[in-house]
Parts: structure tokens; sequence; C-alpha cells
């Protein structure tokens, strides 16, 4: 059964949903955009999470590593989430210096960013997200991928390391998406919303009733 990860949390209740749902992984953005947080209030969003087997994930943009750090340790992280994954300086950098997990996002085209991303797993990263390439946005766009012609990729992929599968995920196709390209990981953001940063509680959790339901191949 792939893990669910909710993101693009604002409100601490959305994130008790989180944890009373199962969900493996409870994210945060500090990359920018109408879901952005400051890592006070990061840290008082992901409370919930204190001791419930739930881990914390900050999504980052441009920041250096020094900075992701710096936030990392005020906000208790226990994933750091690239959105530039592309710059191996950065995964490099921060995988030699976070004692949590390092994930680098991929922004997918076609197939050849699939397979261009599988190299990464030798700079030491734990899971590569795949999600849609929208020019000028890092994510949360509610845009999809075509599972279809990457699944062959991602499943080579999954040979390599973790994958997570993100982008224009909802609880209405999150069973097609997961039949069609089978992941370890399944990440929702405004799939699961009724505004930007606000998660409705019932669609979090047919999301996560979906995922449960579906055995990962």
């Amino acid at each position: 059964m792939a893990e669910v990860k909710f993101c693009g949390l604002t409100r601490s209740v959305d994130a008790a949903e989180a944890v009373r749902l199962g969900a493996a992984f409870a994210g945060v953005i500090f990359a920018g955009g109408p879901r952005l947080l400051d890592p006070t209030r990061a840290s008082e969003v992901l409370s919930p999470t204190v001791g419930s087997g739930t881990r914390r994930v900050g999504v980052f943009g441009a920041q250096g590593v020094d900075e992701v750090l710096a936030i990392a340790r005020a906000a208790a992280l226990e994933v750091v989430q690239l959105s530039y994954g592309e710059s191996r300086e950065h995964r490099v950098g921060l995988r030699a210096a976070f004692d949590g997990r390092v994930w680098a996002v991929k922004h997918v085209s076609d197939v050849r960013d699939v397979e261009a991303a599988a190299d990464w797993y030798g700079d030491g990263i734990d899971a590569i997200v795949l999600d849609a390439a929208v020019p000028g946005q890092l994510g949360g766009t509610g845009v999809a991928l075509d599972w279809t012609a990457v699944a062959p990729a991602v499943a080579r992929l999954r040979r390599r390391g973790r994958v997570v599968l993100a982008g224009g995920l909802r609880p209405e196709n999150v069973a097609t998406a997961l039949r069609t390209v089978p992941a370890d990981i399944v990440d929702v953001s405004s799939g699961v919303e009724s505004a930007p940063g606000i998660k409705d509680p019932e669609r979090m959790r047919a999301f996560a009733e979906t995922v449960r339901a579906h055995e990962v191949q």
C-alpha cells in the first residue's frame, strides 16, 4: 500500500486530521505561494504530529543549504523536500548536513525527465518526487502528469529508490494513478482543498481511504 502525504498544510486542525487518517507525512511550504509559512507558524501547524508517527516535511524553493538547515531545525522537520531538485549542489549539500530524509523534486514534461532523475539516488537522495512541469510554478498547481506515458520509466526508477507521485492527485483519480504508475508515496495538496491551504476533511478522508484500498504492485 502506498503511503500518503498531505502537503500545503496551513492549519493545525488539518495536520491533526492527517494524523487521524494515518498519513505517513504532513507537509508545509517554505517555497512561496499561497500556502507559505514561516518556521514559527509551521511548528504550530505541525504540532499535532509530535509523537504520532506522521513525519514532518518542509518543502523548499531556492533557499541555500544553510537556510534550509536553519528552518528545518526551527520547525523540527524530519524530511526536507527540494523543489529545485535539479541542483546537484543542493542535493549533495543537504544530504551531507541533514540528519533526516532528503527528497528531491523532478518536474516532468515527458519521459526523458523521469529517466534523467535516476542518477539522483547516487547523491544519497531518499526519494524522488515526480511532479508536473508548469512554467513558473514549483508545485500545488493541480496539474497531473501523463501517467500512461511515464509509467515504464517510473517502474525503472523505482528499482533504484523510492518514488513520490505528485501533481493533480485527488480522491477521484488517485486509484487510477496508482494502477497506472505504482508509487511508494502519493502526495496531495490542492486536490483535497476547499481553498488554497484550507483542507476539506471529507476529501482528505476519501483520499486516504482510496489509497488504503489500493495495493501497489
